[in-house]
């Protein structure tokens, strides 16, 4: 009798802690930007405020960050093989629908904050420094994705576009 009234107990342990596993699983928040997880690559236009615009090759890459808090890390390469080359990174966390974090600009040793929304699809940010702001929206979906950055000051350039695929 004393065995299988410890199995009995066994069993009924184990179903509680399968119930309680279950429910913090599904009590757990879900990431909103992990639709856009993964290595992404595509072709970009730069449109200038003085010319013609120029295209090139770009490698966006998000993964989930490993602190415990919600949202992703993206880095951003692009390069023409010849005279210009991108290479910047946001850090984003997420609390319910905002998107806050901080960017980098490694080319030009710049950076600043991030500040936005979650979107059904994406984010949409407007990034901040001392030496350069732009309006930033990312949208992704299944195997598309589209990065439109719009920089507060044209002198540098009015537009930056990329259309991506990662399947």
């Amino acid at each position: 009798m004393g065995r299988s009234y410890r199995v009995a107990t066994y069993v009924v342990a184990a179903a509680i802690s399968s119930l309680v596993a279950t429910e913090n699983r599904a009590a757990a928040p879900i990431d909103p930007l992990a639709n856009l997880a993964g290595r992404w690559v595509g072709m970009a236009t730069m449109t200038s405020m003085s010319g013609p615009s120029s295209n090139f090759k770009c490698v966006v890459t998000y993964v989930a960050r490993q602190d415990g808090v919600r949202g992703m890390r993206q880095t951003l390469r692009c390069e023409d093989g010849a005279n210009f080359k991108l290479h910047a990174a946001t850090d984003l966390a997420v609390e319910g629908e905002k998107v806050t974090g901080a960017w980098t600009d490694k080319i030009n040793d710049i950076g600043g904050t991030v500040a936005g929304i979650v979107t059904a699809d994406g984010f949409d940010v407007q990034l901040s420094g001392k030496f350069f702001e732009a309006h930033m929206a990312v949208a992704g979906q299944g195997c598309d994705q589209s990065v439109k950055v719009l920089p507060q000051d044209a002198s540098v350039f009015r537009e930056l576009a990329a259309t991506l695929k990662k399947c």
